[in-house]
């Protein structure tokens, strides 16, 4: 008897990982249709990973685990600023001043 429900054990975690290896094969071969689709539920879909956006404005960054929401864009320039290295010249603590009569 003990044999029996082992057996079946065994048979219902055999099953259980087969279907989650099904879940993950058919969304790997379904992903390039539902890619020329453009189909919306990609990027919030659990089942793919999103390592870059190709098609979003400057700036924007993937958030994992993070629901999506449009956010209105103001077209603002932004000018780059110059960085300068830093000299290596130590600067004094205290700077003297001094007094003009």
């Amino acid at each position: 008897m003990e044999a029996l429900v082992g057996w079946f054990l065994v048979l219902i975690l055999t099953g259980v990982i087969g279907w989650i290896g099904w879940l993950q094969w058919n969304s790997y071969r379904t992903l390039d249709q539902r890619i020329e689709q453009m189909d919306p539920t990609l990027i919030e879909s659990a089942g793919t990973r999103i390592e870059k956006v190709l098609d979003a404005p400057e700036g924007s960054v993937v958030v994992p685990y993070v629901a999506t929401s449009m956010v209105p864009v103001q077209n603002v320039v932004q000018v780059p600023t110059p960085v300068t290295a830093p000299m290596n010249e130590p600067e004094p603590p205290v700077r003297l001043v001094q007094e003009r009569v």
